[in-house]
């Protein structure tokens, strides 16, 4: 069975582009993403290291400290250092 189908070939001529640029899109993104590789993001501030502020109740955490009580010392410390130069 033979279907007859009008005005075939601009229909042909549309299919063809369409898949042309679903092939210009496959190929500029891997493209562009390889370009931008480079470029930071405006919000990439979120992801990184925070920064010591001056917060008294802010504890950090150094390798020679390992137990909990030392922890809860240095905090303490830190506290009334904060508090006796106010």
């Amino acid at each position: 069975m033979i279907v007859v189908m009008g005005r075939w070939k601009q229909k042909v001529i549309k299919f063809l582009g369409i898949l042309m640029l679903i092939a210009a899109f496959v190929v500029a993104v891997p493209a562009i993403t390889g370009m931008l590789v480079k470029q930071v993001p405006a919000l990439s501030g979120w992801l990184q290291d925070e920064h010591p502020t001056g917060n008294p109740m802010r504890v950090e955490a150094d390798e020679t400290t390992g137990s909990f009580n030392q922890i809860l010392d240095q905090f303490v410390i830190k506290l009334q250092d904060f508090y006796y130069e106010q």
